[in-house]
């Protein structure tokens, strides 16, 4: 048996790893018979989270452990490598690593400024480039020396390699962290499948919106089952990809904690079971991604403190970001008090320093260090199916380990060694010997009490004085250098090493020569060296809100029986308005209406005396709350998306509406293309989640559109390749697609074997009278057009929006039973509106249409109030009628009419409270009730706004504090509110 002190005899020894060379490849020169025998010895071995070895002998041979023992001997023949005071750990794993890729590249351009249809990709492949699941990375892999290395620096010893581009990725590449070739270094050439919301570099028009990804995915796992089934498609490489991919592991990056349960939509709707890559805001809905029941993969890209000092950028900054900051590094604590299963990966980090103080940050705040490495070693071991090879240290696998100067999430920790297949390399040189401690020091005349750390030592002379020590070790030759005394010459001291004890010669401050020796009276100190300035702990400022921003509940508020007494209340029922009346809600329904009620005990009572109560407001054309773009504008018919999949259950806007009133709202798809996508009716439930928010049991409805923004007109000549470019053009897509559908409904009802197409089976809907038209328009004869169309295919037009020339065509509207959601007094700013009048929803109304007053446009839908009260301005309509403008009729066009828009028994419990009249402009809500929930109360919106404004100063102030005591910081770029319209085309978030 051959014993060394130091690891860098033992590398010496170390040729060119042959242990796990491939004996089909040949080599050149004389065969390396050695088979890498080590024992590491006095040891603390972790084998795995939460187990310990201590004073334990790790054995290795042919890359692979062959025991762990404690006192353990070393077998005879086997390289001894003295590891006392070290730790010996599993190599992490990354399973969202970008190494030895190349940077992914569109494929060809686009025609400048002209949308591109189909992919360039030449080659039997899928139509649209951001689908790429023939993408294989482990044929693109080349070893990368240098991305290795600093790789092995963060304690990786394997990763999943993928490119990360595109919404199907492809197939990554799981691989060690060697220096061998690509043949060597690969574990499985197929890791997982890795998904996203993106899409990339892709220059393909389709999609270009959030929900476009959603029905993109969709139709893809509809075409592909097709495809296996089918031999009538031809070749199609890419969904034969898709197919073979499914086996793998599939995993789904999102960018916040509701893409989470947009992505667990699809995967309850396909049988899909997808791991989570997220983004770091999981801590603000831990219920949602626990009952997701998704495992996930965290970053610890954390963000910096904000350069808060200018209060004008400090006003920039949303709550949100403010409480982000300080909440980011709860994230993996919390995710594993929930018991969510999740992995760590190093994604967003460049460096290795900058990745272990976001660890210890988390660890900071409350995740245990058992968890985090866990989530580095096992987790991510078993998800890409290599537990039985790596993950843990056990006999019998692969001996890929970490040799560290103290715990692997100290600060301060070195990473020595980090061996992968049994294959050393170096970090940092393993010391000859552990020399901290607790030392007797005896220089000359004089005695001293020294404390030697890892990156320095200290004297300490009294409670008050310390004294800096100076020293260097190398190969037993020890140097040390300190004050005789607090600010005198130095000391200079120079010696061997000899077990416990240190003895030599030096000089003192004056240049005489002295005898000195130190002798090890204690072990490590307890405590090393801080760097930088510590601080205390501080509470959290933050409050946990939803939505995680301002004006969220700590809880949600719940339905309670409400009395509200000597109120006017303007019911919309043949009872029209009752004068000193009371109302009761109860179970989210109203219970009674009128005279003077008797409630059950505990019943909450109001005093109406001369406040008006009425349905709440119903906004029939919303572009609020909607994710990543509000068009599919890149084709002419996107029927197949929905608005319903894109609901941004944080939209502050939420709140303001609630603030005017308005209690449901039909979310629009925009204008951009003749058939455009498939709305959602949603109720104001602020705080709920997108699903919980959507109005159950709503009728479907979807958004055409007709005029200038169909055919382009604001768009330059360049970009006119799409279709339509003309009016003409924009009734002959009605008439193609709607001949289309009729077939495709025909087949079906005939039997015969059709793929299943999302366009077409929503416009079939349409034929079928089963989902409803809501249709921007204006000019007379586009409106006219669109009803002869729907009268040749037998459907009704539901509802025209926007209507600003039915004054001319009310008649035709009445007769053919289309409704007209118009604004009350819009004109001027666009060519198309030149005919506008403000008469015209009186003059619809008289005709007998069905009339309602729309938003359009978040400012305006926090006084749709007023904007009904212009009907009596303006056209004379009582004030009644008008205010059914923006509450029952649009309830009738949308056909909720039986849920909500009037006071009525059993009607759900949508009601405001206003302060004055509801169509004067003095009038305030001050209780607005949503299923009998109370969501808006305008006291209690003070007492909320003086909260806030306190919290955001707490959180400024520990920033500033944060930047005083030296922590890095960002400069404070605000992220401005988003408002779509009807015309806005373009995905902010892809």
């Amino acid at each position: 048996m051959k014993k060394q002190t130091t690891i860098l005899v033992a590398l010496l020894l170390w040729c060119c790893g042959t242990v796990l060379a491939q004996v089909t490849f040949p080599y050149n020169g004389v065969k390396d018979q050695r088979d890498g025998w080590y024992a590491f010895t006095n040891a603390t071995v972790i084998p795995q989270a939460g187990s310990e070895i201590k004073n334990a002998t790790l054995v290795i041979k042919e890359g692979r452990i062959v025991s762990i023992t404690p006192n353990g001997s070393v077998p005879e023949g086997a390289v001894e490598v003295d590891a006392e005071g070290k730790y010996i750990y599993p190599s992490l794993i990354d399973m969202y690593a970008e190494y030895g890729l190349p940077e992914a590249k569109s494929v060809g351009e686009r025609p400048r400024q002209q949308p591109q249809m189909l992919s360039n990709k030449e080659g039997a492949y899928g139509w649209n480039e951001a689908l790429k699941p023939e993408f294989r990375a482990h044929e693109y892999f080349t070893p990368d020396g240098k991305a290795a290395k600093n790789l092995r620096g963060f304690g990786f010893g394997v990763v999943s390699s993928l490119q990360q581009d595109g919404i199907s990725r492809g197939s990554s590449v799981v691989v060690s962290l060697g220096e061998e070739r690509a043949n060597e270094v690969i574990i499985k050439s197929e890791g997982a499948h890795y998904l996203s919301f993106s899409k990339g570099v892709s220059t393909q028009s389709y999609p270009n919106s959030l929900m476009g990804v959603m029905a993109l995915l969709r139709q893809t796992y509809i075409d592909a089952a097709w495809y296996q089934d089918t031999d009538e498609e031809g070749t199609n490489l890419s969904l034969e990809a898709w197919n073979d991919v499914q086996a793998l592991p599939q995993i789904f990056a999102v960018s916040d904690w509701q893409e989470v349960l947009r992505a667990q939509v699809l995967a309850k709707e396909f049988g899909k079971k997808y791991i989570i890559k997220g983004s770091g805001d999981e801590y603000q809905r831990i219920a949602e991604m626990k009952q997701s029941g998704a495992t996930f993969i965290l970053p610890l890209d954390f963000p910096d403190a904000y350069d808060v000092t200018d209060p004008y950028d400090a006003h920039q900054l949303s709550l949100t970001q403010l409480r982000h900051w300080e909440m980011a590094p709860t994230n993996p604590a919390k995710m594993a008090e929930a018991g969510i299963k999740f992995a760590i990966t190093a994604d967003g980090h460049k460096k290795s320093s900058d990745f272990f103080g976001a660890l210890r940050k988390a660890i900071e705040s409350g995740l245990s260090e058992a968890d985090a490495l866990r989530a580095l070693t096992e987790t991510p071991a078993t998800l890409l199916g290599i537990s039985e090879e790596a993950g843990t240290l056990a006999t019998g696998k692969w001996a890929n380990f970490l040799i560290t100067s103290a715990p692997l999430f100290a600060k301060g920790t070195k990473i020595h060694h980090n061996w992968v297949q049994g294959k050393p390399h170096v970090m940092d040189a393993l010391p000859a010997h552990d020399l901290t401690g607790d030392y007797t020091l005896k220089a000359g005349s004089r005695a001293y009490n020294m404390t030697v750390g890892a990156k320095g030592a200290k004297i300490k002379i009294d409670e008050e004085t310390e004294l800096d020590v100076k020293y260097s070790e190398d190969g037993g030759l020890i140097t040390l250098s300190f004050p005789q005394d607090k600010g005198a010459g130095l000391m200079r001291l120079s010696g061997l090493v000899d077990g416990d004890m240190w003895r030599g010669r030096g000089q003192d401050p004056t240049g005489a020569w002295i005898n000195w020796e130190a002798e090890k009276t204690g072990g490590q100190a307890a405590a090393e060296e801080k760097e930088g300035k510590e601080t205390a702990a501080t509470a959290m400022v933050s409050q946990q809100t939803a939505p995680y921003g301002a004006f969220g509940w700590t809880s949600r508020p719940q339905a309670e029986t409400v009395i509200i007494r000597n109120a006017t209340l303007w019911t919309n029922e043949e009872s029209g308005i009752l004068e000193k009346a009371d109302i009761m809600l109860q179970n989210g329904k109203i219970a009674q209406v009128g005279g003077s009620i008797r409630g059950p005990r505990g019943a909450i009572e109001i005093d109406g005396e001369g406040m008006h109560v009425t349905p709440g407001i119903i906004d029939e054309h919303s572009h609020i709350a909607i994710s990543r773009g509000v068009n599919e504008s890149s084709q002419e018919s996107t029927a197949e998306v929905s608005i319903a999949d894109v609901v941004d259950a944080t939209d502050v806007d939420i709140y303001r509406q609630l603030s005017g009133g308005v209690t449901t709202s039909q979310l629009l798809h925009g204008s951009a293309n003749p058939i455009g996508g498939q709305s959602a009716l949603i109720k104001l439930r602020w705080g709920y989640t997108p699903e919980e928010m959507k109005f159950a049991g709503a009728p479907g409805f979807i958004k055409f559109a007709l005029g200038e923004n169909v055919k382009q007109s604001n768009r330059s000549n360049s970009y006119g390749i799409r279709y339509p470019q003309t009016r003409m053009g924009v009734e002959q897509v009605f008439e193609n697609y709607f001949t289309e559908a009729r077939a495709y409904g025909e087949a079906i009802d005939r039997g015969e074997k059709v793929r299943r197409d999302l366009e077409l089976e929503t416009l079939l809907e349409i034929l079928n009278g089963e989902r409803f038209i809501t249709c921007h328009s204006y000019q007379q004869g586009e409106i006219n057009m669109l009803l002869k169309v729907a009268d040749r295919f037998g459907f009704r037009v539901n509802t025209f929006t926007h209507i600003l020339e039915g004054y001319k065509v009310a008649d035709k509207m009445a007769e053919h039973g289309a409704g007209g959601s118009s604004f009350s007094d819009w004109w001027a700013y666009k060519f198309e509106v030149v005919d506008a009048i403000p008469y015209n929803g009186a003059i619809m109304h008289e005709q007998g249409v069905t009339v309602a007053f729309n938003s359009d446009d978040a400012e305006m839908a926090r006084r749709l109030n007023q904007e009904a009260a212009k009907a009596v301005l303006f056209g004379g309509v009582s004030e009644e009628e008008a205010l059914k403008f923006v509450t029952l009729n649009p309830a009738k066009l949308l056909h909720i009419d039986d849920k909500v828009g009037s006071l009525k028994v059993g009607k759900d419990a949508d009601i405001v409270i206003w302060t004055d009249n509801p169509l004067s402009v003095y009038a305030r809500a001050k209780h607005t009730y949503v299923d009998g929930i109370k969501f808006y109360d305008m006291d209690e919106d003070v007492t909320r706004r003086a909260a806030l404004q306190d919290e955001r100063n707490a959180l400024i102030q520990k920033m500033l504090d944060a930047k005083e005591g030296g922590a890095k910081t960002q400069p404070a770029k605000g992220r401005g509110q988003r408002h779509y319209h009807c015309d806005t085309e373009d995905d902010e978030g892809r």
